[in-house]
């Protein structure tokens, strides 16, 4: 330290007062600061900012070139020939007819030909029917819906059956390939086995002429497997309805396919009957329902037979076609007729029946 700063450290310690030696303090520092800044320039340029670096792609594998399909040749166009007249016909044989054949062309025809071609007959025409055909223009009746149709049973009004199907143990009704245990009504059961067996269900008691009759009908059908005890082991083979339990069991009738042309009925084959029971005894009938009338065999009846049936006489107006049925069921003196056509709305007991067509078999 000088001589010149140890005098003036001396004068303001000694000679000044404390506030004005704080002021000498603060300007010191002041000046500091003023001398510090004037020796940094006055403008600073912003930082330039920093470039990342891009990645780098990886290069792809060139792509192979799209195949082009080589253009088609160019086809040489073929000249044109030119077109030339036809000649003229040949004049006509004296004494033959124009569009006719002469008498040496026909001979050689059937010679060319040959004897098979030449025996031949004519085609048919267009839209007629051949009568040796083997086109069927009649009616079939298959043996399912002749062994479902209802039938009397005359044996003074009692049914028939030999034994009786046993109630299902775990449902209410039996299924097709179902085994139903058939317990015996007499003593014994008249079966072996492999007999086919049919279930009958009761309708109804009735009187036909001065005969009581009951009207059953079929149910199912089935095969003899073996006995248990008394008791026949059936299996159900046919369903035609609702096996329940307690139907009655015969000896099975068998049933064939029935095929029949229906021809108008006429002169002596005329018949004539009633509705005496409508079976389901509906209000309104419906298709492929039965009905008995009081007809059967012993007048002219067959099986296939078709009868129109119509309101029975009334005074006020005329009686009207109600429905038309087919015979698929015959008795002695009764027949069962299923609806195949339905006309109106109603259906009772008296309405006549008539026969229509007659089934004549097919030859």
């Amino acid at each position: 330290m000088t001589n010149v700063h140890a005098l003036l450290y001396y004068y303001i310690m000694k000679k000044t007062t404390i506030s004005t030696r704080i002021a000498v303090f603060i300007g010191a520092l002041a000046l500091c600061a003023a001398a510090a800044s004037a020796q940094q320039p006055a403008f600073q340029p912003a930082p330039q900012p920093l470039q990342l670096q891009q990645p780098v792609q990886a290069q792809q594998p060139p792509q192979p070139a799209a195949y082009q399909p080589a253009p088609p040749p160019i086809q040489q166009l073929q000249p044109i020939q030119a077109q030339t007249a036809p000649p003229p016909p040949p004049p006509p044989q004296p004494g033959v007819q124009p569009g006719s054949v002469a008498p040496d062309q026909g001979q050689a025809a059937n010679q060319a030909g040959g004897a098979g071609t030449a025996n031949k007959p004519a085609a048919p025409k267009s839209g007629v029917v051949d009568a040796e055909s083997s086109m069927r223009l009649g009616v079939e009746l298959s043996s399912e819906a002749l062994a479902a149709a209802p039938y009397l049973y005359y044996d003074n009004g009692k049914s028939p059956g030999v034994g009786r199907v046993a109630p299902p143990r775990n449902c209410d009704v039996y299924q097709r390939f179902d085994r139903a245990i058939v317990k015996p009504i007499g003593k014994t059961m008249p079966f072996t086995v492999g007999d086919t067996v049919d279930m009958l269900k009761y309708i109804r008691r009735l009187r036909v002429g001065d005969e009581r009759a009951c009207l059953v009908a079929r149910t199912a059908r089935g095969v003899v497997l073996g006995f248990a005890g008394k008791n026949a082991v059936v299996r159900l083979t046919d369903l035609w309805g609702t096996v329940t339990g307690s139907e009655k069991v015969v000896k099975s009738t068998p049933f064939i396919p029935l095929y029949v042309d229906n021809k108008k009925a006429g002169g002596a084959a005329d018949v004539k009957a009633k509705v005496i029971l409508h079976i389901d005894n509906t209000v309104v009938p419906f298709m492929h329902q039965y009905i008995l009338i009081d007809k059967g065999s012993d007048a002219g009846v067959k099986i296939g037979d078709f009868f129109r049936i119509t309101d029975k006489k009334r005074f006020n107006y005329f009686a009207e076609e109600l429905v038309e049925a087919q015979a698929v069921n015959v008795t002695a003196k009764a027949s069962t007729l299923v609806l195949q056509k339905v006309y109106r709305d109603r259906l009772g007991f008296g309405d006549e029946a008539r026969l229509s067509f007659r089934a004549a078999e097919k030859k």
